[in-house]
Order: structure tokens, then C-alpha cells, then sequence
């Protein structure tokens, strides 16, 4: 489980979510990004995050995640449901638990990725047609 202080002052506690509703994020991100096209890294950010904010379908899978994570904002750890961001005060909260929680769920399929993708290069341009 990883602790993280959230702008309003409350605490995230997160623990990671089962493979398969990992698995799920990883691939609704993926392919939800398939459609980012920007012309710098200014509009490459700005589309990642409107993609991000924007997808049913990962807010979906993120709300499946949010289920083995707690959130504490002075009354005590409670179970991350649609009632915990209705207080005005606390969806201040609500993007950096989105951002932390994809994170915590998404990292671990993504950490061989560039290595695993660069062999795969290295395997194309080999190929003799």
C-alpha cells in the first residue's frame, strides 16, 4: 500500500488493484492514447490529459481500481465511492487520485515496455524482404 498527501490535506491510500481491472486500465489508456497527435509537447500533454479526463471507458476502469483504495479526510479511512468527491472541498482531490491511482496500477506493465519495444525494433529492421 503507498500513502499519498492530496492537495485538500486528506490522505489517498492505495493498493493495487487485481490483475485483471489492472489489466483493464492499462489497456483502456493505451488505447484511448492510440488517438493523441500534437505538434510539441505542450499540445501532447494538453491531449493526453483531455484524453484521460475525457474517456468513459478509463474512468470506468479507474472507479473498478478505487475499490481497494482509501481515502481519509478527517472522519476516518473510507471506501472510495461516488458520495467521496459530492463535498465541494474535496474535488480538489479528485484528479490527483485519478493520476495516482492510474499510476499505481499502470507502472508495473509499462516498466519493460521501452525495453521489450526496442527489441522488438531491432527484430524489424533486421528483417530482410
Amino acid at each position: 500500500m503507498r500513502e499519498v498527501q492530496l492537495p485538500s490535506g486528506a490522505t489517498l491510500k492505495i493498493t493495487p488493484a487485481d490483475f485483471a481491472v489492472a489489466k483493464a486500465l492499462f489497456q483502456a489508456v493505451s488505447s484511448e492514447l492510440r488517438t493523441v497527435r500534437g505538434n510539441g509537447i505542450d499540445d501532447i500533454l494538453k491531449d493526453i490529459f483531455c484524453v484521460g479526463v475525457s474517456s468513459s471507458r478509463i474512468e470506468s476502469c479507474l472507479w473498478e481500481c478505487f475499490k481497494k483504495c482509501m481515502y481519509n479526510g478527517g472522519a476516518g479511512d473510507l471506501k472510495i465511492t461516488a458520495d467521496t468527491f459530492e463535498p465541494v472541498e474535496r474535488r480538489v482531490d479528485y484528479i490527483t487520485v485519478c493520476m495516482e491511482v492510474a499510476k499505481e496500477n499502470i507502472t508495473p506493465f509499462v516498466k519493460s515496455l521501452y525495453a521489450e519495444l526496442s527489441g522488438f525494433r531491432t527484430m524489424l529492421e533486421n528483417v530482410q524482404l
